[in-house]
């Protein structure tokens, strides 16, 4: 690795400090998002070309700019344009041209991280619930809910596959206990489902 350094002059050291770098931040991050560190802040901070100031966040249901300019995007636009960028020069293409050449694949790489990261966010809404597809779904209540629509408690249920928590009120005459049987029959503009008990 010394050897190699040594071996190169000013310029081709330049490139490999820019691409060096940025690679090993990819790698860890890579890691780290395989791990399930890092994935629900997806370009959260990212700048929108649409012009719209902050870029989407996941479930925001925000514009269809493409967040530029994350941590993600400039590593992988150093990254790209560093080792194109040596690999040029060390093919003995002209500066001029290797610059604008890295410079270019950079930018590319910039904007096609930053459309892979838009269609990650996209999955990821997609993946969210409906609780429209709760409606007739029997559960089971968790924490028990005060009568006649005034207060709240939670209910267990099996939704898209998924056994989830939600939020639940009851325009029934009693509370409901925990551990008691319900059917879901509404939902609310709040997120909350509506039940009634099975046993009246």
């Amino acid at each position: 690795m010394i050897e190699w350094w040594n071996n190169m002059d000013l310029v081709g050291q330049i490139f490999a400090l820019i691409a060096v770098p940025s690679t090993l931040v990819l790698v860890v991050q890579t890691i780290l998002l395989l791990c399930g560190i890092g994935g629900d802040d997806i370009d959260a901070d990212g700048v929108d070309i649409t012009g719209n100031g902050v870029g989407d966040t996941p479930g925001d249901g925000g514009g269809d700019g493409l967040a530029l300019f994350s941590l993600r995007g400039i590593m992988a636009m150093a990254a790209v344009g560093g080792w194109s960028g040596l690999v040029m020069y060390e093919s003995g293409i002209n500066i001029t041209v290797t610059v604008i050449l890295a410079a270019a694949f950079g930018f590319m790489a910039l904007v096609g991280i930053a459309y892979l990261m838009k269609l990650a966010m996209k999955l990821q809404q997609n993946g969210t619930l409906d609780l429209g597809y709760a409606i007739g779904k029997v559960g089971t209540v968790y924490i028990p809910i005060p009568a006649d629509m005034k207060g709240n408690g939670k209910i267990n249920l099996t939704m898209q596959e998924r056994f989830i928590e939600v939020d639940a009120m009851t325009t029934s005459g009693r509370k409901l206990a925990t551990g008691e049987s319900v059917r879901v029959v509404s939902t609310n503009e709040n997120g909350m489902v509506v039940v009634e008990p099975l046993v009246k």
